[in-house]
């Protein structure tokens, strides 16, 4: 039976402290990934270039873009998303730096722009959520693609956290599994699949997988993660429950030892290191 938010949790994920709760958890995975990903492009972002971030959170990718680029480089930056707690925080950071970003709420699958508008429409670990499998947005992606663009596009690989996660959700709620996507991505072939169908060439897609580590100190520190993490992605494995807010303590104890002992994960001189990975393809119209 679902139950209220807690209110500890609440407090993580009311207003902007979603935004900073994420970006201080699993948003620094995501931004490595974001950095790496950028790094496999033809050369840097062309001067001149009209580049889509798309579901773009909090702005990551538009970030790494513009604190690379010169003003001179004259690089346009359109930013989308449907979260509009996130928008708002890419929207204030962009007004405050100046920065060449028009913000807009659109969904990756449906968007207002015209047929072969950009020269890059990046996608940071969101395809996941699209629908029909992630084909409606690639879709989306290959019209508004100018042709010559590149198109960049990743999913999760594997989650040392995901586990310890489940394992929690069953301890204190009876849960079973993670809620299983309609197709999985662990393996990388719907990635490409759906590229494919989109009307990307074989030939024309590069994939690769790539894994980043989460360090934590052992502690303070790790429990602190575990309890963001637990409150901003409980929606994994169910719903909120009555009784959360009187064991939250209980739950996230008992997450932050899990962290430490699950595969992908490993203790070193006081540090709890955790892995993630993608996979990552950047395919060119």
């Amino acid at each position: 039976m679902k139950g209220k938010l807690p209110k500890q949790a609440a407090a993580l994920l009311t207003g902007k402290q979603k935004v900073t709760t994420y970006e201080t958890t699993g948003g620094k995975t995501t931004s490595a990934f974001a950095a790496h990903n950028l790094t496999l492009l033809p050369g840097s972002i062309k001067p001149g270039s009209t580049v889509h971030d798309n579901a773009c959170g909090s702005g990551t990718v538009s970030r790494h873009i513009l604190h690379s680029a010169s003003p001179s480089d004259n690089i346009n930056v359109y930013a989308t998303d449907i979260d509009q707690t996130f928008l708002d925080a890419i929207s204030a950071d962009a007004a405050q730096h100046k920065w060449p970003v028009q913000v807009s709420n659109q969904k990756s699958e449906n968007t207002n722009f015209s047929d072969g508008f950009f020269d890059y429409d990046i996608m940071n670990i969101a395809i996941i959520f699209m629908s029909a499998a992630g084909l409606d947005a690639t879709r989306e992606m290959y019209r508004t693609l100018k042709p010559g663009g590149f198109a960049v596009v990743n999913c999760w690989k594997s989650i040392a956290w995901l586990l310890p996660i489940v394992l929690v959700n069953k301890a204190f709620r009876g849960g079973g599994e993670a809620k299983a996507p309609p197709v999985s991505w662990t393996d990388g072939k719907q990635l490409k699949k759906v590229l494919m169908e989109a009307g990307f060439q074989e030939g024309k897609i590069r994939m690769e997988s790539h894994e980043v580590s989460t360090v934590l100190e052992d502690g303070e520190e790790l429990r602190e993660w575990a309890e963001k993490t637990w409150a901003y992605l409980v929606g994994v494995v169910g719903d909120w429950c009555d009784g959360d807010e009187e064991k939250w303590d209980e739950e996230v104890d008992m997450l932050a030892g899990l962290l430490k002992t699950q595969p992908g994960s490993k203790v070193e001189g006081g540090k709890v290191i955790m892995t993630a990975s993608q996979w990552v393809a950047v395919a060119e119209k």
